[in-house]
């Protein structure tokens, strides 16, 4: 079980160190520039896959995939550091 966990927060942490280079993919301006130059563009076919998968596995999609869930991770490993010698 720990092990799972670790993995877990090891994989949404690089997920999340990843967002600045992935956010062009799940950027809706590139399906949109796609669209008008009548292209399917492959943030479309992302975001059709992450639709159909988030149908069926939601939960846990979101739970080792999603960026904004190692900031939380990240973010709850600042909050119990030390600081002063007091735990805060």
């Amino acid at each position: 079980m720990q092990n799972r966990q670790s993995f877990r927060k090891a994989l949404v942490i690089i997920m999340f160190l990843l967002f600045p280079v992935t956010i062009f993919y799940f950027s809706p301006y590139i399906i949109i520039l796609g669209a008008i130059s009548g292209v399917a563009a492959g943030s479309l076919v992302i975001f059709a896959a992450l639709f159909v998968l988030s149908i069926f596995f939601g939960r846990y999609l979101c739970g080792y995939f999603c960026p904004l869930g190692g900031l939380q991770e990240c973010l709850i490993l600042a909050k119990n550091k030390k600081v002063n010698g007091k735990k805060t």
